[in-house]
């Protein structure tokens, strides 16, 4: 393992890495346009020359590996003007756009000027060199003025994707991005496109003028789209989530999140159940929580139950609706269409994958795969079942006729499946609160609120919580935090694990037969 000293600081480093990898895992940022960290190095944009002691020019930090020994200076006086006199190569042409540009605010010409640049153009506006703007790809916007020929976009279509739809067209100044008769993009990945481009050459169109960035808080997440449980930040401003981008990390999505889960967001603030009720010969009345939760504590007492858990729902949820149904002898299962089988079959090449629930690895870590769905079914059938608790909709949409006297159902979005139901109790949903999901790798990753959820909607685990209590159980637990603390104690695997040392991409458990279920 070859040591190496740069701006000063000594570091030791795996043999292969490079100055660029080196620097960043001492906190130094070296200024860049090509180089991103999940894709082929290709070393054409010359931003992040460095000075090399006993090297006869400036090396690119990007393709340059460490040696024993190595001296390096990434912001010497030669590294600094290498650095001013490439931005001022790349700016020549570059449009004034940023005032009406929807990447200002995170561009890298902005950000690198500032820091690195401040220099005068010695190009007139009317000298520049005009190319095609407001080219429609479909998904994507394309400006190829704005475009530094970085090359990220053919990459991730070449290596990640696999499609190939970007190349370079024409010669010299004149050099610009296309696809092939300007077809439009009709990979479901397009939206990375938006994310690799470090300027405002390519634009995502569904966030295209929607706000500044400066305006967006974020936080961090994990997209509830399907077993892979890629990391996000969920980008919000006053309440509204404006968009989701893909979080890196290296072990589950790299730097990639596919288009369907990126339009998860727009679900969130529509047709939201924001009251409980109760459906009687009268018709559906609209009541308190409290009031609702007190009916169905009644109904509880005594009765035979059977619970439906949800693979949708956080393992918090999901350990207070399994504390429910010990309490209750309740029969308990989650395998509505067979999750399970689904857990690590690939839908294609890249993330996606065949079940299409964050979380049903976390139901079968926390044995809520007790009763088979089947046998429920049939309890309900010989009028065996008294009250039928579902923690989600999956049962409601995939049987025709649900032969249960009192149907309870935890709802987060107003359905047509829910006329079946007497009881209604509405949920938050995963931007909207803390928790954890456990993905196909039996990787536990945290989920953080970004946005308040509708006034009167609660945490499923919170329901749960509240009916205990109604039947005599003491669930002391105010937070989803203390909820994971109970489950850790009660779930061996989980056991040393808590919120608070969760690290950002999450920890792996062992992945062993015994764990599938």
């Amino acid at each position: 393992m070859p040591k190496c000293t740069i701006d000063g600081r000594e570091t030791e480093v795996a043999t292969g890495t490079t100055v660029m990898n080196a620097a960043l895992g001492l906190g130094i940022h070296i200024p860049h346009f090509c180089w991103h960290p999940d894709l082929p190095v290709d070393g054409n944009c010359r931003m992040c020359m460095v000075e090399i002691d006993g090297a006869p020019k400036l090396m690119i930090a990007c393709n340059t590996q460490v040696n024993e020994g190595m001296v390096i200076q990434t912001h010497s006086e030669k590294a600094a003007e290498a650095h001013r006199t490439t931005l001022e190569f790349l700016l020549v042409n570059h449009p004034i756009d940023c005032p009406v540009c929807d990447q200002a605010g995170e561009c890298y010409l902005q950000d690198q000027y500032m820091g690195h640049g401040l220099h005068d153009s010695r190009v007139q506006l009317e000298d520049k060199v005009a190319k095609r703007k407001v080219v429609d790809l479909g998904p994507i916007m394309l400006d190829a003025e704005r475009c530094v020929l970085c090359s990220r976009c053919i990459r991730f279509e070449q290596h990640v994707t696999g499609t190939n739809s970007f190349g370079f067209v024409d010669r010299g100044n004149k050099t610009q991005i296309a696809t092939f008769e300007d077809r439009p993009i009709e990979h479901g990945y397009s939206g990375n496109l938006a994310d690799v481009c470090p300027v405002g050459a390519l634009l995502s169109r569904d966030f295209r003028f929607k706000t500044r960035v400066w305006f967006l808080e974020s936080a961090e997440s994990v997209c509830p789209g399907c077993s892979t449980g890629c990391n996000v930040s969920v980008d919000h401003r006053d309440g509204e989530v404006q968009r989701l981008r893909p979080r890196r990390n290296a072990a589950v999505n790299q730097s990639w999140m596919c288009d369907e889960g990126r339009a998860l967001y727009k679900a969130l603030g529509t047709d939201r159940l924001v009251s409980a009720s109760i459906r009687d010969d009268s018709g559906r009345r609209g009541l308190s929580t409290d009031a609702v939760l007190d009916a169905v504590a009644e109904r509880l007492r005594g009765a035979r139950v059977a619970m439906l858990a949800t693979p949708q729902a956080t393992n918090e949820d999901l350990f207070a609706f399994r504390l429910l149904a010990d309490r209750l002898g309740a029969l308990l299962d989650f395998r509505i269409g067979n999750p399970q089988d689904k857990l690590r079959e690939r839908e294609d090449a890249v993330l996606l994958r065949a079940d299409r629930n964050p979380n049903t690895q976390g139901c079968l870590d926390l044995g809520m795969g007790r009763s088979g769905v089947d046998a429920i079914l049939d309890a309900c059938r010989r009028s065996e079942v008294d009250v039928l608790l579902l923690q989600g909709t999956e049962w409601l949409a995939s049987v025709a006729n649900v032969e249960a006297p009192f149907v309870v159902v935890m709802a987060s979005h107003d359905d047509l499946v829910l006329e079946s139901a007497h009881v209604v109790l509405p949920t938050s949903v995963w931007a909207e609160g803390d928790g954890t999901f456990t993905n196909y790798q039996r990787r536990v990753q945290r989920i953080r609120a970004a946005v308040p959820a509708p006034h009167g909607s609660l945490p499923r685990w919170e329901l749960a919580g509240a009916l205990l209590r109604r039947l005599g159980v003491s669930f002391e637990a105010a937070t989803a935090r203390e909820v994971f603390s109970l489950l850790a104690r009660a779930v061996p695997d989980y056991g040393a694990l808590s919120h608070r040392t969760l690290d950002p991409e999450g920890h792996p458990l062992p992945l062993e037969i015994g764990a599938l279920g």
